[in-house]
């Protein structure tokens, strides 16, 4: 469940859900610690320590750890859409803090880094609940594939200084990103210790998460935390570089907001 940020697991701090809804300009301030896999299907984990910047416009333009920089459009039925620019670091074959990566992937190469388009299309339903479709295209690197997720996001608890939301989502990725991520080449079975592997495009992952927002000290002060955990699917999950199908995470924010 790859996200532009995902080497700081970034894609699970939800800072841009309820408190920058609305039209006004927000800015948070966050520090962000917790655990990560090393890569998806890594048996290995790694901690996760970074300062954070988010901001709302009211004009609807978004700075956002989760979604890069952009701009959102709400409707007064409940639609949205969003197009965003953002960054996906890759992934090493190296043990590396500022990569995701592992010295078990050795020989596999370095998958570079890509500036991505991301759009968008999502509704409120049943309240504040919202269901989302994202298209994610590398406009560098273009070779590693289109991929794109469906996503659900319930609120079960809400109180003024209280919430909690569950998040399940569904990720796909066509054939080169599936090879890109998942695949090895024979170049790649000749430098590395796996063998050949072809990847076909298609849902590859599912992910569940429980996120906890609680106020402290004064209402611009929040304490976000969330944990869940991502499962591979199908022939993803079947690659010779999976050495464990589920991967858990967790990951807390102290953030201040004026």
């Amino acid at each position: 469940m790859r996200k532009r940020l995902s080497h700081l697991c970034l894609s699970t701090l939800g800072l841009t859900g309820v408190s920058l809804a609305h039209a006004e300009n927000i800015y948070m301030f966050s520090l962000a610690t917790g655990i990560a896999p090393r890569y998806e299907g890594s048996r290995d984990y790694r901690p996760v320590v970074a300062p954070v910047i988010a901001a709302q416009f009211d004009n609807g333009f978004f700075l956002s750890p989760m979604e890069g920089a952009g701009y959102k459009k709400e409707f007064a039925n409940g639609l949205f859409v969003s197009t965003a620019l953002d960054y996906d670091f890759g992934r090493s074959d190296s043990n590396r803090t500022d990569l995701p990566g592992s010295n078990y992937l050795k020989g596999m190469g370095r998958i570079p880094g890509s500036l991505m388009l991301s759009v968008q299309a999502g509704a409120h339903v049943f309240g504040t609940s919202t269901i989302s479709v994202t298209l994610d295209q590398p406009l560098t690197h273009t070779g590693r594939g289109l991929s794109g997720h469906v996503a659900m996001t319930v609120p079960v608890l809400q109180t003024p200084t209280n919430q909690v939301d569950i998040t399940g989502s569904i990720h796909a990725g066509t054939g080169r990103y599936a090879q890109t991520f998942f695949g090895v080449t024979d170049a790649q079975a000749a430098n590395s210790n796996f063998r050949p592997y072809s990847v076909k495009g298609g849902i590859d992952s599912a992910k569940v998460s429980v996120g906890w927002t609680a106020t402290v000290f004064s209402p611009r002060w929040s304490v976000h935390t969330e944990a869940g955990a991502s499962r591979l699917i199908g022939n993803s999950g079947d690659s010779p570089i999976v050495q464990k199908k589920v991967n858990y995470f967790a990951i807390s924010a102290l953030t201040y907001r004026y």
